[in-house]
């Protein structure tokens, strides 16, 4: 009766503080959003300067700076030299980054020989200028997709400024290059250019272990086109790399793949760095076959959203975030950096949020995943605890809360009309 007097009288409780910052995502305005991304460019840029200009201390007792990109480079400078299997021989490999370097630190290379055929093109540079221009160009391809996601200039540039971009580029990592091929694709389908969306996931298969549940979505949805175009693509991209730089580097690369298996195995790769279940699971003491028996449970059930998602929803809203969050939680191999490719859902959602809409606790969760982006490495390290999972379970999530069942819809339309 007293809570029917208050309505009668047209008194309202003012919603909590956990209702406004939590539930509705009030405190993420544009003026507070605009302010961080302006404070985390000017650290980007500071970041980047001190590492490529300033004397520091990932650098070399020569001065060389001591960070991934130099394998990618290296990697490429053999293939200049004609000798590009020594990419995949861990002990010449080894020698070369010793000699060049006087460093004891090594960063092992286990990129199909397709990657190290595009990074041949940045060996012609300097080490330190052809690092400034491959984290400039794939970032810009990034910036690029998700301009063509949100049709924002603005809202694409603040995108590339978060967290998990920032770790890539000082790490001279990959994952904005396959992040951009990654919103081409996804772009490509839901512009009804197959063709094209083939291409870009052909292109993909620079880091293979990030598409695996691509092709599962496009059975799912009956895509055939872009299926064909995707093995096309990569028959073509494969068959190119074995002209430039010979089939034995081909062989030399399936020969190396139980060293990488090793190195995940052993500890080779720090389990605290990399984002895996796998990874968290090995860290917190479990053994190698517990570990990789529930790292494929969690595999199949992101396989299982995946074809879900992708049969009974043509949203990328939806179809986006499950794909791309489901890729880094099927495979046991995926390191902090990768976490940049969660910013092609983030663009697919807060598109759709703009549009129609956000819902409940979707704004708190997107700045959750955006703010512990770069983070989890940290509390993994330190802390023993591996968060890093969570993040891409979190943004499958926010794609299945987004795939209304037909019934409600039909439900939601007739209760507007």
């Amino acid at each position: 009766m007293a809570t029917s007097s208050k309505l009668a009288t047209g008194h309202h409780q003012a919603p909590g503080l956990w209702h406004r910052a939590a539930r509705d995502g009030e405190w993420f305005t544009w003026d507070r959003i605009g302010f961080a991304c302006l404070c985390s460019a000017i650290g980007f840029a500071a970041g980047l300067a001190w590492m490529l200009v300033i004397p520091n201390t990932y650098g070399a007792p020569n001065g060389t700076l001591l960070m991934d990109y130099l394998s990618f480079w290296l990697a490429g400078g053999l293939v200049l030299n004609g000798t590009p299997e020594l990419a995949y021989s861990p002990k010449d490999f080894a020698a070369l980054q010793n000699a060049y370097t006087g460093s004891d630190t090594v960063f092992g290379f286990f990129y199909p020989p397709t990657f190290q055929m595009l990074q041949s093109a940045f060996a012609l540079l300097p080490y330190k200028a052809a690092f400034a221009g491959f984290v400039a160009l794939t970032t810009g391809l990034l910036c690029l997709s998700c301009r063509m996601i949100t049709g924002k200039w603005l809202l694409a540039a603040c995108l590339i400024l978060i967290p998990a971009c920032a770790n890539n580029a000082f790490h001279g990592q990959n994952a904005a290059l396959t992040a951009a091929l990654y919103g081409f694709f996804l772009v490509g389908v839901e512009r009804q250019k197959m063709i094209l969306a083939g291409i870009a996931l052909g292109l993909l298969t620079i880091k293979p272990q990030l598409g695996i549940l691509a092709p599962i979505a496009l059975i799912a949805s009956w895509n055939w086109r872009t299926f064909l175009s995707a093995s096309v693509t990569t028959l073509v991209f494969a068959g190119l790399s074995a002209a430039v730089l010979g089939l034995g580097v081909w062989q030399a690369f399936w020969l190396q793949a139980p060293v990488a298996s090793a190195m995940m195995e052993l500890g080779g790769v720090e389990w605290g760095k990399m984002i895996s279940v796998y990874g968290g699971l090995r860290l917190v003491g479990l053994s190698h076959m517990a570990a990789m028996a529930l790292q494929v449970l969690v595999g199949l059930a992101a396989l299982v959203c995946v074809w879900v998602a992708w049969r009974r929803s043509d949203r990328m809203a939806v179809r986006a975030p499950v794909l791309v969050g489901g890729a880094l939680l099927v495979t046991p191999f995926a390191l902090s950096y990768d976490l940049t490719l969660l910013v092609v859902p983030c663009a697919f959602l807060i598109r759709e949020g703009l549009k129609s809409g956000f819902l409940p606790y979707e704004k708190a969760a997107l700045a959750l995943v955006i703010v512990l982006s770069a983070s989890t490495s940290p509390f993994a390290v330190w802390l023993g605890l591996p968060i890093a999972p969570l993040l891409p379970l979190l943004i499958v999530w926010m794609g299945l809360r987004r795939m209304k069942p037909v019934a409600a819809e039909g439900q939601t339309s007739a209760t507007a009309v």
